[in-house]
C-alpha cells in the first residue's frame, strides 16, 4: 500500500533533505542523505529541524541501505550534498546552524572512499552562507551556495535567497578561489544546483520575478582550473516551477543535461556543449519531480540512458545523443515521490534503484523498465 504524503502536514523537508549517490572506484557507490533520526522525527515542539548526516555502502548486486551516522551535531545539517574527485576522495557539504554566527553556514567535511575523514567536520564555506550543493571538476570541488534572505514571495510567500556564489576547493579540501555568481541588489538569486566534467562545471539556479508564482531558471560554466568564466549568465526557463530542475554532467557524451518543470506542469530537458551552447532541447515531457536527481546508463560514446522519477508516480525514460533528446517511454509505479530528495543508479542496463526521502524513512524502488 502506498502511503499518504498528505498526511504529513509539516514540511518534508523537515524529515529528511538532501541525498546523493556517488560512485567509487570499484564500481559500488556510498549513498549519502540528511535526517533527522531513524526514523525521521521531523520539527520540534517549535518547529525547530534537528538533521544529521548518514551514509550507507551499496552493492549494486543486492542494494540494500544500512545507515551509519557520520556528521552528527547540534542543529540542523541539510541538505546533504556530496561529490567524489578524480583520486576518490569525497566531499560532503550542507547547511548548518551549528556555531554559525550568521544564524546559519555553509559547511563542509573530506572523507577517503572508506568514509575515513580527511579533513573532519567542520569546515566553513561561509558563515551566512545557505542552500548549498557541491560537484566534483576533475580532482577540484566546487561548492556553489546562496547568501543572505529577503522575506516575501517565493513558494508560499516564504521569500527567497539574494545572491550565488562559490569557492573552489582541491580534493583535499583546501581553498583555491572564492567566485560571485550573482550578486547585488538588481537580482534575488538563490537555490544553486551544480554538476561538473572534468574541466568545466555547470551552474543553475533560480530568479525571483517579482510579483509572479514563478521563477527564472538561469545558467552559467565556470572553469575552476583558472577561476574564470566561460559563459556569462543565461536565462534558460523564463516560467519555472519552483525548485523542479536538476543538472547533470552525461559522461559518454561530454554533455551537461538541465531538466525541469515549467509553471504550466510540462516538463523540459535541453543538452549544452561543456562551453555553455545549447545542442538540444525537448520541451514536451513529462514534469519531474522536486529534488530529483535521474539514474544515468552510459551507453556509449554516443547515448546515453536517461531515467527521472516524474511527478507525481511515474519515470520517464529519455535516450539522449549529442545532439537530441528523445522520450524513449513513460513508466507508472505505485509509489508517490515527495519533494525532500530522491537519487537513483541503474543496476543493469534494464533496471533502475532509488532512493527516496520520505517522512516516514528512506525507501528503495528497484523498478525493471521492461
Amino acid at each position: 500500500m502506498v502511503e499518504d504524503l498528505s498526511s504529513f502536514t509539516e514540511d518534508h523537508r523537515s524529515y529528511q533533505h538532501g541525498i546523493d549517490f556517488v560512485k567509487q572506484s570499484n564500481g559500488g557507490y556510498i549513498l549519502i542523505w540528511a535526517s533527522s533520526g531513524l526514523a525521521p522525527i521531523g520539527p520540534d515542539s517549535d518547529g525547530e529541524w534537528s538533521h544529521d548526516v548518514y551514509y550507507s555502502t551499496i552493492d549494486i548486486t543486492a542494494p540494500k541501505v544500512n545507515p551509519v551516522k557520520i556528521i552528527n551535531a547540534p542543529g540542523v545539517q541539510e541538505p546533504a550534498s556530496a561529490a567524489i574527485s578524480s583520486e576518490g576522495n569525497i566531499i560532503i557539504t550542507m547547511e548548518d546552524s551549528y556555531l554559525a554566527e550568521n544564524g546559519l553556514a555553509q559547511t563542509y567535511a573530506i572523507y577517503d572512499q572508506n568514509m575515513n575523514p580527511v579533513k573532519e567536520y567542520q569546515n566553513v564555506v561561509f558563515d551566512g552562507g545557505h542552500s548549498g550543493h557541491v560537484a566534483s571538476v576533475g580532482n577540484n570541488f566546487v561548492v556553489f551556495y546562496s547568501d543572505e534572505w529577503i522575506n516575501g514571495g517565493g513558494v508560499d510567500n516564504l521569500g527567497s535567497g539574494d545572491d550565488v556564489l562559490l569557492k573552489t576547493y582541491d580534493s583535499n579540501g583546501n581553498l583555491l578561489n572564492p567566485k560571485d555568481v550573482s550578486v547585488g541588489n538588481s537580482t534575488r538569486d538563490w537555490w544553486p544546483m551544480i554538476t561538473g566534467s572534468n574541466n568545466h562545471a555547470l551552474l543553475l539556479w533560480q530568479r525571483f520575478v517579482d510579483g509572479e508564482t514563478y521563477a527564472k531558471l538561469m545558467y552559467r560554466i565556470f572553469n575552476p582550473s583558472n577561476n574564470s568564466w566561460v559563459t556569462q549568465e543565461v536565462e534558460i526557463a523564463s516560467e519555472l516551477k519552483y525548485y523542479t530542475y536538476d543538472a547533470q554532467y552525461i559522461s559518454s557524451i561530454d554533455r551537461f543535461l538541465i531538466s525541469g518543470t515549467y509553471n504550466n506542469g510540462k516538463g523540459f530537458s535541453y543538452l549544452l556543449s561543456t562551453g555553455g551552447d545549447i545542442v538540444a532541447e525537448n520541451s514536451s515531457l513529462p514534469p519531474i519531480v522536486r529534488e530529483a536527481q535521474p539514474a544515468i546508463l552510459q551507453i556509449s560514446n554516443s547515448q546515453a540512458k536517461i531515467v527521472y522519477p516524474t511527478s507525481p508516480h511515474g519515470l520517464v525514460v529519455l535516450s539522449i545523443e549529442n545532439s537530441e533528446i528523445i522520450l524513449e517511454n513513460e513508466v507508472l509505479i505505485n509509489f508517490q515521490w515527495p519533494y525532500s530528495g530522491t537519487d537513483g543508479i541503474f543496476l543493469d542496463n534494464n533496471t533502475v534503484y532509488f532512493a527516496s526521502l520520505y517522512p516516514s524513512g528512506i525507501k528503495e524502488l528497484t523498478i525493471d523498465l521492461d
